[in-house]
């Protein structure tokens, strides 16, 4: 055999063996993708109470956080969870508004909707346990038929981009730790977690 074929055989037994290992780095990544799907899937199932397809079954934690505070007179910064990054200055801590995004826009969605705020609320000496239901409604484009408990002005409401908003009204915003509950009810979806948006402000409605 000569020197080139002898060349030639290395060559091909090198490709043969990139083919091989290209194969099985696609099979290994399709194995992940496969165990990532499967953690979401896991992820947004572990934390729901009853049967998750029928109204009454519930989602725990789809936001959660610590609220340092939002400025005077104490120091700024050291939010976690859901808050972390999403906190302004207000140069305020005192009556502060915590609004929460959600998934739907009365634009497109008609769903009914139920969310359990909790927490506590320390600078404020406060527990935090607020409900907040309605109905997201796309023929009239509105929030009708709203119904809210708590004793932090717990409601809702639509923003200029038909954003449907939660707000409470927390007496001061030093040190506190929430966390958020949904229901499926009526029509309305089962919401994961995630898809609360958290914004702070001195005023009682807020654009996202």
């Amino acid at each position: 055999m000569s020197l080139t074929q002898d060349i030639a055989n290395v060559v091909q037994a090198a490709e043969n063996m990139t083919a091989t290992v290209t194969g099985k780095m696609g099979q290994i990544d399709q194995r992940m993708d496969a165990a990532e799907a499967e953690f979401d899937v896991w992820r947004n199932q572990k934390d729901v109470t009853g049967d998750i397809a029928v109204n009454g079954a519930m989602r725990l934690n789809i936001f959660q956080g610590f609220l340092h505070s939002t400025g005077a007179p104490y120091g700024f910064g050291g939010d976690s969870g859901g808050f972390a990054g999403k906190i302004d200055d207000l140069g305020s801590s005192s009556n502060v508004y915590l609004h929460f995004k959600t998934p739907m826009n009365i634009n497109t969605h008609s769903e009914m909707y139920w969310f359990n705020i909790r927490g506590y609320c320390y600078g404020g000496a406060k527990l935090i346990d607020e409900v907040i239901a309605g109905y997201c409604y796309a023929t009239s484009k509105s929030v009708i038929n709203k119904a809210n408990a708590g004793g932090m002005s717990p409601d809702s409401y639509s923003d200029a981009a038909g954003n449907v908003i939660l707000r409470i009204l927390v007496p001061n915003t030093y040190y506190n730790s929430v966390c958020i509950d949904t229901m499926r009810v009526g029509n309305g979806r089962l919401f994961n977690a995630g898809d609360l948006d958290v914004k702070v402000s001195l005023a009682d409605t807020v654009d996202f």
